[in-house]
């Protein structure tokens, strides 16, 4: 009798345990990492709008962009991706108006699935948008750091209105998110061409991509006007 009761106690201890493994917990170390990047990036926020009111940022729309790598400003990561996107929110939260500026004007169903609004690639132009503060920002990955800078600047002249920094400890998730993208391939499909005897049975490589003095790559443009 008296086994048979150690070993109820012993289940009602352990079970929990056993199938509680692989869900995550408010007390797992990867969720503690995941909210404490969630305080730092409210803390960013706190930096840049501190001093609100202030009439030297009233009247501007911010418009946060990703966030790149300070030795590559033309590639960026999950990192700094995740960092813009946090800046929506708590821009927003703080009572200063932001602007989504990936919207295509329309809503695209892909396969019956996915309903999308916002534009994967794009150039937006703010010349001549008075009211148009671009929330910009780097990042340095050392091997025990990361450090991030952030900027609001004025988009009309390149005014910096407002300045926030940051030091991530390369926690595991730190380390994932800041992972810079990998170039994209290039892929070359081959087209028909004639050859010498005028047959079709030749091929030749033909880019994709037009070359650099045709201008910037991209899908399209759209301009910003202020609302009314």
């Amino acid at each position: 009798m008296r086994n048979f009761v150690c070993f109820c106690l012993v289940c009602v201890l352990f079970l929990p345990w056993v199938f509680g493994c692989g869900k995550a917990s408010p007390n797992d170390a990867g969720y503690i990492d995941a909210v404490e990047l969630k305080l730092k990036c409210r803390e960013l926020a706190d930096q840049m709008l501190a001093t609100m009111p202030n009439d030297a940022i009233q009247g501007f729309v911010a418009m946060p962009t990703s966030f790149v790598d300070r030795n590559m400003t033309s590639r960026s990561s999950p990192l700094g991706r995740l960092i813009a996107e946090s800046m929506f929110y708590e821009f927003n939260q703080r009572g200063f108006p932001t602007r989504e500026y990936r919207l295509t004007g329309n809503i695209a169903v892909t396969g019956g699935r996915d309903d999308l609004a916002l534009a994967s690639s794009q150039i937006v132009s703010t010349a001549g948008q008075k009211w148009a503060a671009l929330l910009v920002g780097t990042y340095f990955v050392d091997s025990n750091a990361t450090f991030i800078n952030a900027r609001l600047v004025r988009a009309s002249d390149g005014l910096v209105l407002r300045t926030g920094q940051l030091v991530l400890v390369n926690t595991p998730i730190i380390a994932r998110l800041g992972k810079n993208d990998e170039p994209e391939a290039k892929i070359s499909p081959k087209v028909p061409s004639k050859d010498s005897s005028g047959g079709k049975s030749a091929t030749r490589q033909q880019s994709l991509y037009p070359p650099l003095e045709a201008g910037v790559l991209s899908s399209g443009s759209i301009k910003i006007r202020q609302g009314k």
